[in-house]
């Protein structure tokens, strides 16, 4: 009798799925039939449970929703999902539920697979997926050329792909003339922005449904329907509803005077280009101003205060956005994994209601510093990498501890120069800035310390060095001030004391010189148990010696010692 043939083992399987209806529809068709089933409702929960196992299949829902402007999740998270599926998870199927209109775009799209088995949900059951899924992986969809489509064919360029360029301005063309059609490729290709092309109102009309842009550069002549008033500008009645925060740039070389006054009239048309005079740098300006550049500035020292625009912004959102900004604030310029941002968050119900709640947050965060995003994943101060998000720093971002740093360098490049006068003048600046310890409210948690302390040091140092220029410059009574600022900061550098006993032994005051001495004494042997320095003690005796000491014990700028006389 023959051994019987062990069963395959079972596949692990994880799906995206951001409605609730689907998700339930889903887990009453597979659950029990897999080893290991995760549904999702987010981008981030999806990708934190591919990144814990591997997993054989994956089912992505690309959900294309007109209205998906405020939504938490769209056709874009799809989109990024399929993107790291291909890029990072080599050996799993792939499955995509949606519209059958969205097959084509979603194939047209740069980056993605196209070894994608496609289910159009007009068609679903469940034993179309169970067909679907039960199907050897050669047996997957056909491969399908990207090339297949007239855009494509037409374009000289490959787009960027999915993924690519992010914080960079997005910018759909939509123009049915070759030459035009390249032309604006090629210099939205050289301006490294990211952008797509569309030939036809359906093409347009798929990328607009898929994918969300800052700009649409559209030829108005590109219309559902080749001939008939009626028809025409169809397109731009379809931004206008669906794409509110789109900014729409129309280009032609055909219109007349009154068909371009019709379309300011009738369409929120923030630009006009005459291909007749057409210039590229003009046109590059035109989209670079449609772009949402708000200028952000942010205190974090004494209190936490945003302004946009100079405008001070008194709502995130949801009662928890603050402390995720100021978590995203505090490791700005890196990436912090979903998972310690989730920290900042009260708990949900469930893992899934977390990430949920996550994404709700931060896209309430999004809209509220740039409130003219198309979507929230179009916004370039808040960018999402893979489960971890950005906080990005530009000219248009000022914040004041990073402004207080750059202040410090610069008096300390004055300073090495001999430039005295600049440099306490950099060096006051960057005092100013500190109106109090970094977010003060939050001393408490662990991921605001290492910040503090490094800030606390910054100002400490700059009220030294002022404290020696002041010296320097025989002004002993700042100088002290600036000295005695310098010890609440940091009480524990002994450098600040031997300042101190120099400043008021060159004023004449060799007591209060003394009494600085005490207390130094005081706090190393009670509280720190070390003795004082060598030079310290000489420091000491000098002055009670009633020796010649110097007022500055290093030269401004440098690290050598400076032999300006008490006498």
């Amino acid at each position: 009798m023959s051994a019987e043939r062990p069963a395959a083992p079972k596949p692990k399987i994880a799906i995206l799925e951001p409605r609730s209806a689907w998700r339930a529809k889903l887990q009453e068709t597979l659950a029990g039939l897999y080893s290991h089933l995760v549904i999702s409702a987010t981008y981030d929960e999806f990708l934190v449970a591919l990144q814990e196992m591997p997993f054989d299949l994956a089912i992505v829902d690309l959900w294309i929703d007109d209205a998906a402007g405020d939504a938490d999740h769209s056709a874009q998270d799809s989109l990024e999902a399929l993107l790291y599926l291909t890029e990072h998870a080599l050996q799993t199927r792939l499955v995509v539920i949606g519209e059958a209109d969205g097959r084509e775009p979603l194939l047209e799209t740069p980056g993605i697979s196209d070894q994608i088995a496609f289910l159009p949900r007009e068609q679903f059951s469940p034993e179309a997926l169970q067909a679907i899924i039960t199907r050897h992986e050669d047996h997957l969809s056909s491969p399908i050329s990207l090339g297949h489509t007239g855009v494509l064919i037409s374009l000289e360029l490959q787009p960027p792909r999915v993924g690519t360029r992010i914080g960079m301005p997005r910018v759909l063309i939509v123009e049915d003339q070759p030459f035009w059609l390249n032309l604006f490729a090629r210099m939205l290709e050289e301006a490294n922005y990211f952008w797509r092309a569309a030939t036809t109102y359906a093409q347009a009309l798929g990328r607009l449904r898929l994918e969300s842009f800052h700009v649409v550069l559209l030829n108005p002549s590109v219309s559902a329907a080749s001939t008939g008033e009626a028809q025409n500008w169809q397109l731009l009645d379809y931004l206008t509803r669906h794409c509110p925060r789109t900014k729409l740039i129309a280009i032609s070389g055909k219109l007349s005077a009154s068909e371009v006054a019709k379309l300011f009239i009738g369409y929120p048309i923030r630009g006009y280009v005459d291909k007749n005079s057409f210039d590229k740098n003009s046109l590059l300006s035109l989209i670079e101003r449609q772009i949402n550049k708000s200028a952000l500035r942010v205190q974090t020292l004494g209190d936490f205060r945003l302004w946009r625009d100079g405008r001070q912004i008194t709502h995130l959102g949801a009662p928890e956005a603050e402390l995720l900004l100021k978590l995203l604030i505090t490791r700005r310029n890196t990436a912090v994994p979903a998972s310690d941002l989730l920290q900042c968050l009260a708990p949900q119900s469930s893992l899934a209601r977390d990430f949920a709640r996550l994404t709700e947050t931060i896209n309430a965060v999004r809209f509220a510093l740039e409130p003219e995003l198309p979507r929230p994943a179009d916004s370039r101060l808040i960018l999402r990498e893979g489960a971890s998000y950005r906080f990005v720093t530009s000219h248009q971002v000022e914040i004041d501890v990073d402004l207080l740093e750059q202040r410090l360098n610069e008096a300390r490049l004055s300073e090495s120069k001999g430039e005295i006068a600049d440099a306490i003048r950099l060096y006051e600046q960057a005092i100013a800035l500190y109106q109090g310890d970094y977010l003060p409210a939050d001393r408490h948690i662990a991921w605001t310390a290492n910040e503090r302390a490094a800030v606390q040091a910054l100002y400490a140092n700059a009220l030294n060095r002022i404290a020696d220029l002041y010296a320097h410059e025989g002004d002993l009574d700042k100088a002290i001030q600036a000295a005695n600022t310098a010890l609440s900061v940091d009480a524990y550098a002994e450098i600040t004391y031997r300042r101190l006993m120099r400043y008021h032994a060159c004023k004449g005051d060799r007591k209060a010189a003394a009494a600085v001495y005490r207390t130094l004494v005081k706090l190393f042997s009670e509280l720190f148990a070390e003795p004082i320095s060598p030079l310290t003690q000489r420091l000491y005796e000098d002055i009670a010696a009633d020796r010649p000491i110097s007022c500055v014990e290093v030269r401004p700028g440098t690290g050598e010692f400076q032999a300006l006389s008490s006498d």
